[in-house]
């Protein structure tokens, strides 16, 4: 698969319900500096695998009463503005709340440093929703977005020190951590994109306007270890 896609690497990690059994890596995290992967060390973006994590923290503040999935947001997040129809965690959890998703190359092109997960709702805060909350499914990172806000307020503490905390320390996920810019991230990989067949170095992108969504890096094994906290209490309730 490495060869006929062009690639510049990959990890692969396979696990049971408790154990990984085989992890290894393929080519190169950086190509310019011949930096082999190391499914152990080597952190990718995850992208919306970010979103399984950002429903845990939901699961587990649901479980401790600090949650009403079925209450409107403002309750939890005063300064949102009302919509045409009343938002509420499970809607936006399901991606049936309306919110939009990213418009044209929003996605690829954020270069703007949020200082927390509330300032980056000014990205779309303001917009209409696409359909009335529970009529549609409307996959939304942006929806997600503005969960980690809602989750933040129930926690009575930052989104990516809860997560931090309670859902990648308790799953053994010594890896897993914000995709900030500007800090030096150990293991980190090289962004790539591949136009016409050649590998170039992707776009500077800043991915504070999705934690939730997806903004974390991490490594294959940690990813295993996050399936693994699944089949046990470790996270949640059965």
């Amino acid at each position: 698969f490495l060869e006929t896609s062009g690639l510049s690497g990959l990890a692969v990690t396979v696990g049971t319900t408790d154990r990984i059994i085989w992890s290894q890596g393929f080519g190169y995290a950086d190509l310019e500096q011949n930096v082999p992967i190391d499914p152990a060390l080597t952190k990718f973006r995850v992208g919306s695998t970010a979103k399984s994590m950002t429903a845990v923290a939901m699961g587990q503040l649901y479980e401790a009463g600090k949650l009403d999935l079925d209450a409107p947001i403002q309750k939890y997040l005063t300064t949102f503005p009302q919509k045409s129809g009343a938002i509420t965690s499970r809607l936006l959890a399901g991606h049936l709340a309306g919110i939009r998703h990213y418009d044209g190359i929003e996605e690829f092109l954020s270069d703007v440093p949020y200082e927390s997960v509330i300032d980056a709702l000014d990205i779309f805060a303001d917009d209409p929703l696409e359909f009335p909350p529970g009529t549609e499914f409307g996959y939304s990172t942006y929806g997600f977005n503005l969960l980690s806000a809602v989750l933040e307020r129930a926690a009575g503490e930052s989104f990516l020190d809860y997560l931090a905390e309670y859902v990648f320390a308790p799953a053994g996920m010594a890896s897993t951590v914000p995709d900030f810019v500007y800090p030096l991230i150990p293991h980190r990989s090289r962004y790539y994109e591949i136009d016409d067949g050649v590998i170039l170095n992707a776009l500077w992108v800043d991915n504070s306007n999705k934690w939730a969504g997806g903004g974390f890096l991490s490594t294959s094994e940690d990813l295993v270890r996050f399936g693994q906290a699944h089949f046990s209490d470790a996270l949640l309730r059965p």
